[in-house]
């Protein structure tokens, strides 16, 4: 009952339920993205004003289109941070349970790009958890931790940046897909 009293109706029929729920599910998505890009503009002007990345080391909301043997999908990252023009690390925004966003963050690094993204983050804006692709390891936890442009320039000056081997690509593709498709199920493209 208190879903059809937050929307100020109660039902008269099963289709005008279906209808009232669907509008709070759109409500509540909407919300949802609004509070995330909060989440993501707090965490850019830490790295611009904490951190001293310039806006052109930032990237946000770059969609990445990731082809499986039967089928295709987009999957977005919500901050990426570039030196000298290669993906040095990739931030996942999120409002909680920042641990269960880890496995998404370190498939996605592994097979967006061409060679594996070295390092990935999940935040909420207030925690970061900072990860090691390659090893698929916690290195350091909170905000602090991130690492500014000039120790990010120097790390990546001593990292080989290479492919992901081709035979576990598969299963970090499918991992990233059923992540894509519980959160955001209008991500996949039909197949080609």
């Amino acid at each position: 009952m208190s879903t059809y009293i937050a929307l100020d109706k109660v039902p008269t029929s099963p289709e005008e339920r279906k209808e009232l729920l669907a509008m709070r599910i759109e409500m509540e998505e909407y919300l949802s993205h609004i509070e995330l890009t909060q989440v993501q503009m707090r965490v850019i002007d830490f790295l611009t004003s904490q951190k001293g990345y310039a806006n052109a080391d930032i990237e946000a909301n770059r969609d990445f289109r990731i082809d499986l043997k039967d089928t295709s999908f987009k999957s977005r990252a919500d901050i990426l941070l570039k030196i000298d023009g290669k993906i040095f690390c990739v931030i996942k925004c999120v409002m909680s349970s920042l641990e269960s966003w880890e496995r998404h963050s370190i498939a996605f690094s592994r097979v967006v790009e061409s060679y594996q993204i070295p390092y990935a983050i999940v935040t909420d804006g207030e925690h970061a958890r900072i990860l090691d692709v390659i090893n698929g390891k916690l290195i350091a936890e909170g905000l602090d931790s991130i690492p500014s442009i000039e120790e990010a320039k120097r790390i990546a000056k001593e990292i080989i940046f290479y492919p992901y081997p081709t035979e576990k690509a598969e299963r970090e593709k499918r991992i990233l897909n059923a992540f894509d498709v519980i959160t955001c199920p209008t991500s996949a493209i039909a197949s080609e």
